[in-house]
């Protein structure tokens, strides 16, 4: 059974609090209340040429006024910022980085919650991805989010979508919540509950999605691949173009948390690359549909559009390779942070073991920008330490590895990445299915 959220908080939208109440028109509501820019946008750089310039061109645009989707192309180095407000969650999902259960008794306070958004407001950080476990479990969830909108934050959310009720969608849209990305690990409801848990997840998840978008709220499908879901990629691709959600988003699975446990369920390389090819044949067959086709956690996928660019269209080679530059690969410590769900500073969500500061005994500024340690200086210039066959490679300017994977695999950080679809040594794909 899937918990419901607190059932006797009430959000106060002016004074962005909290209180008891005990009505029954609030309990009605409140009863039914209670989560990267590693991306690599597959419908955006196989796009027409306008959408490419225009991404192109969005690197000379500050990050607090480039539009949402092209946030990742701004030079401009403000990280977008992974936020777990919460430890707690509904579901037991066997791929969680956070190993998401209890609510810890340490976690944010709506006071030091809305003191981080402040500090966010005041250096025109990009976005605030929120995130938990599961998000909307937390009772400061809406204050921070009305919080947000009121200091001009932009804000999405990463949720299991259980939670989105049709009057939850509301408050969401309210409090203009830029997006709102659901996870679904299945095209069944069998499967997906299996890996998330808990039963009727999967049917409460599409009801999350149907609500979010009838309140007008940009949503998304993502799903994180392993040997018993990569096939359902087409399927899931396919029904966000049926049901009208405008992005689908492929993570890969990264070894943290109970990821750990499960690296043996990853996809082999052969895997991993019939999959870029599918989306890659599909963001060209839907190139003229509402929908964006991406892909996080591996930025060698970029470096398999440019090997099929290089051999099925040359003269876009070269501009496409300038756009992935621009998004630079592996964005750890630089465009991308995270702070936990006690406050931690880490360079990428899935590095827990990095934490860089604490944001609630130093402010981000300083932990970031003012007086960064010597660890996160150094991931800053991996690209000068590299080795192995990331050390070696001729993509290394757009992709880099995955630094958690190389850690993972082989106890280096600044190794290669095992998990990499391309042969530096040979310069070409493993497995060439086009």
């Amino acid at each position: 059974m899937i918990a419901p959220a607190p059932d006797d908080l009430h959000l106060d939208q002016k004074t962005l609090h909290y209180t008891k109440v005990h009505s029954p028109a609030a309990q009605s509501l409140l009863c039914q209340y209670q989560n990267r820019t590693d991306m690599i946008i597959f419908s955006k750089v196989l796009a027409d040429r306008a959408t490419v310039w225009e991404a192109i061109r969005a690197k000379e645009i500050s990050c607090a006024e480039v539009p949402d989707d092209l946030i990742r192309f701004s030079s401009e180095i403000k990280p977008v910022i992974m936020w777990n407000i919460t430890r707690e969650c509904n579901l037991a999902c066997q791929h969680c980085y956070m190993d998401a259960r209890t609510k810890h008794p340490d976690e944010w306070t709506l006071e030091e919650g809305i003191r981080f958004i402040d500090e966010m407001a005041s250096l025109d950080m990009p976005m605030l991805i929120v995130t938990g476990g599961e998000p909307l479990m937390s009772k400061n969830f809406f204050p921070f989010a009305f919080h947000a909108k009121e200091k001009g934050v932009r804000m999405v959310v990463s949720t299991n979508g259980t939670l989105i009720t049709p009057e939850v969608a509301a408050l969401l849209a309210e409090a203009e919540i830029r997006y709102v990305g659901v996870s679904v690990d299945a095209a069944t409801a069998e499967r997906h509950d299996t890996f998330r848990g808990v039963k009727g997840a999967f049917d409460r998840a599409m009801d999350g999605i149907r609500n979010a978008q009838e309140a007008g709220l940009k949503t998304g499908i993502r799903i994180t691949i392993h040997k018993e879901n990569w096939k359902d990629v087409p399927a899931l691709l396919n029904l966000c173009v049926e049901k009208g959600v405008p992005r689908f988003c492929l993570y890969h699975l990264v070894p943290t948390g109970r990821g750990e446990r499960m690296m043996d369920m990853d996809v082999t390389k052969e895997e991993r690359t019939q999959v870029l090819q599918h989306l890659y044949d599909r963001a060209i067959e839907l190139k003229d549909e509402e929908i964006e086709i991406l892909t996080t956690d591996s930025p060698m996928d970029g470096v398999y559009i440019l090997e099929r660019l290089k051999r099925e269209d040359p003269e876009r080679f070269d501009k496409v390779r300038e756009l992935l530059q621009i998004s630079g690969g592996c964005s750890i410590g630089n465009k991308v942070a995270n702070v936990d769900y006690l406050g931690n500073v880490n360079p990428c969500h899935f590095t827990p073991q990095m934490s860089v500061g604490n944001v609630k005994e130093r402010p981000f500024n300083e932990i970031w920008n003012k007086s960064p340690g010597s660890q996160l200086l150094e991931i800053r210039e991996r690209r000068m330490t590299l080795a192995g066959t990331c050390g070696r490679c001729d993509y290394m300017d757009v992709c880099g590895g995955c630094r958690q994977k190389a850690y993972f695999y082989d106890d280096d950080f600044y190794g290669g990445d095992p998990t990499c679809i391309y042969d530096p040594d040979k310069k070409r794909l493993e497995y060439e299915l086009f």
